[in-house]
C-alpha cells in the first residue's frame, strides 16, 4: 500500500490555493500536514474541480451565489450563502462551478476521520453530508472557534482534535442520528430546537444557567433534552455551555480585563474552577494562554 507524503500534500494544496486566490489568505497546518485549515476568497470557477486526497470541510463566510458539484458520488446543486457549509469527500472527480466567495476550508488526513467515524461506519458515513450544503449553527461554531484558536496558537492546541471530533459526528447526526440500542428512544432535537438551546447558552453565558433552564425553554425534561442534544452535538448540554464558556473567555483574555473579572463575565464566581475548565479544554491555564497571544 502507498503511504501519502502529507507534507508533499500540503505544498501542492497551498499551490493550488494561492492560484485561484484573489485576495489574502490564512493558512495553517498541523507539524506533518495531516491537518490544513485555509481562509480566503477564491475566484469563480467552472469545469472540472481538483482532485484532493484530504477531506475537506468547507465553509462560506459571506455572500456568493449559484453552486455546483456533480460526481459519481452525487451532486450538490444550490445556492453557496454566508454560514453555508458542505464537505468534498477524499479522491472525489467533480465538475460543476463555484462563485467567488470568501471560504474557511479544513483539510482532514482520511486516516485521521476514519478514526474518528469508526464506532458508527467509517468515512463513507459522510456521504450525504458530501450532497448537500448545510447550514448548521453548531458545526459553524466550532469550525468558526478552531480558525480563532488557531491564530493564536496554530493547530496545535488541545482543542483541535476535540473540535474536529465534534464537527466530524455532528456532520453524521444531521442526516442520520445515531441510535441508542440499549436506551429507549429519545425525541430528536429539530434544527429548531438546536438553534434554540444554542441561543439560550450563547445570550447567558455569563449568568448562572442550568440544563434545566435550557430544557425549560425547549418544553423538555432534563434527561431527554440532555440524551436529544448529546446525540445531535457529541456534548451533552452542560459540556457545551463550558465550551462556549471558554471561547469568550478567549477573546476577553486578549483585553486589559483581569482575570478574575473575565471569570465572573463567562459564569464562574469561583477562579479556581473557571482555571481548571480552562486548562481542561485548552490544556494551560488562563495566564499562560494570554500569555501567548501577547
Amino acid at each position: 500500500m502507498v503511504q501519502t507524503d502529507w507534507a508533499d500534500e500540503r505544498s501542492q494544496f497551498k499551490q493550488r490555493v494561492e492560484n485561484r486566490a484573489i485576495g489574502p489568505t490564512e493558512y495553517f497546518s498541523n507539524r506533518d500536514g495531516t491537518i490544513l485549515l485555509t481562509v480566503t476568497t477564491l475566484d469563480a470557477a467552472e469545469g472540472a474541480y481538483e482532485v484532493s486526497p484530504y477531506l475537506t470541510l468547507v465553509q462560506c463566510l459571506g455572500k456568493a451565489g449559484s453552486y455546483r458539484r456533480s460526481g459519481d458520488w452525487g451532486k450538490v446543486d444550490g445556492i453557496l450563502r454566508g454560514g453555508s457549509q458542505t464537505v468534498v469527500l477524499p479522491n472525489s472527480r467533480a465538475e460543476g462551478f463555484s462563485p467567488t466567495a470568501r471560504l474557511m476550508g479544513i483539510n482532514i488526513c482520511p486516516e485521521r476521520a476514519q478514526k474518528a467515524l469508526a464506532d458508527v461506519g467509517g468515512i463513507d458515513v459522510l456521504a450525504p453530508a458530501a450532497g448537500s450544503l448545510g447550514d448548521d449553527p453548531l458545526v459553524s461554531s466550532v469550525m468558526t472557534a478552531l480558525w480563532r484558536d488557531a491564530q493564536v496558537h496554530g493547530l496545535s492546541s488541545v482543542f483541535l482534535d476535540h473540535g474536529l471530533d465534534l464537527i466530524l459526528r455532528r456532520l453524521v447526526e444531521i442526516d442520520r442520528p445515531l441510535s441508542f440500542s440499549s436506551v429507549r428512544p429519545v425525541r430528536p432535537l429539530s434544527p429548531r430546537e438546536l438553534q434554540q438551546a444554542v441561543d439560550v447558552i450563547d445570550s447567558r453565558i455569563g449568568s448562572d444557567l442550568t440544563v434545566a433552564d435550557i430544557a425549560g425553554v425547549l418544553d423538555r425534561d432534563v434527561r431527554s433534552l440532555t440524551r436529544a442534544f448529546r446525540a445531535a452535538t457529541g456534548y451533552a448540554p452542560y459540556e457545551y455551555l463550558t465550551f462556549r464558556r471558554i471561547e469568550r473567555a478567549k477573546e476577553l483574555l486578549r483585553t486589559e480585563e483581569t482575570i478574575m473579572e473575565i471569570a465572573l463575565q463567562v459564569g464562574y464566581s469561583n477562579p479556581a474552577k473557571f482555571a481548571a475548565a480552562f486548562r481542561r479544554f485548552c490544556g494551560c491555564s488562563p495566564s499562560e494562554w494570554r500569555g501567548g497571544v501577547s
